[in-house]
């Protein structure tokens, strides 16, 4: 299995539609995924159309002595959500990426090949938690320069500016001064503002569902082809 942790660089980079969106974007290529919301915000699961007044989840079972990913509901064949739930256990616990590793030994391999992990915008998250491919959601503004510039990057961690506005004088020359500051971790494409991104989380659904020609599922998709084809690399 392979393991894809996002998080936003702070509040409000979108790190949550990037995931919905990643998530059915690889079901399209044909790929098995699981959805992990590890954030006790429980936002996740408005992309999925699911009772934001349901409690359930992994963090419950956890709790309860329970089987961990009972709790996941499917959405087709190819796709499964495992929403945060509600606990008492500190959200930094909730994090322990060496307890992820050994509850994923007790799924079976061929149930799914990518799990999918969004984490809280926290600096904390990423000392946390270890994945094979680290995303950090990121907006093209001074507030996440700033936080950028006291981000210890670690191996297969990588930056994705989302709701970018190509016409934004700021925004661009942010994006030219990361190209040359992060080179070998900022993802070769932007994925642009796009109304049908705030659109699809009104309809409790990803974007790449909702509105698969927009500029928002498409730079969805470029993420997607990039993870299949760094892992076939890989293989």
């Amino acid at each position: 299995m392979i393991r894809v942790a996002v998080q936003g660089c702070r509040g409000g980079t979108g790190a949550s539609s990037i995931v919905a969106g990643l998530a059915q974007a690889l079901v399209n290529a044909g790929e098995r995924v699981l959805c992990i919301d590890l954030d006790a915000r429980n936002l996740l699961r408005l992309h999925f159309n699911h009772d934001w007044r349901d409690e359930h989840g992994w963090a419950n079972a956890v709790d309860n002595g329970q089987t961990w990913h009972a709790a996941a509901f499917a959405l087709g064949t190819h796709l499964h959500f495992l929403p945060y739930g509600h606990s008492e256990v500190a959200p930094v616990e909730a994090l322990n990426g060496d307890e992820w590793q050994q509850r994923l030994k007790e799924l079976d391999k061929d149930t799914y090949r990518w799990v999918l992990f969004d984490l809280p915008a926290a600096s904390f998250a990423q000392d946390h938690f270890s994945a094979d491919v680290t995303l950090t959601v990121v907006h093209a503004d001074p507030a996440c320069h700033v936080l950028l510039a006291r981000r210890q990057f670690h191996e297969n961690d990588y930056l994705l500016v989302n709701h970018f506005t190509p016409s934004s004088l700021l925004q661009n020359d942010l994006y030219t001064l990361w190209q040359a500051q992060y080179s070998d971790r900022l993802l070769p494409w932007t994925i642009h503002r796009d109304e049908a991104m705030f659109e699809a989380l009104a309809h409790k659904r990803s974007v790449t569902a909702y509105r698969s020609d927009c500029l928002a599922a498409q730079g969805i998709r470029n993420l997607a082809a990039w993870l299949l084809a760094r892992h076939e690399e890989a293989a």
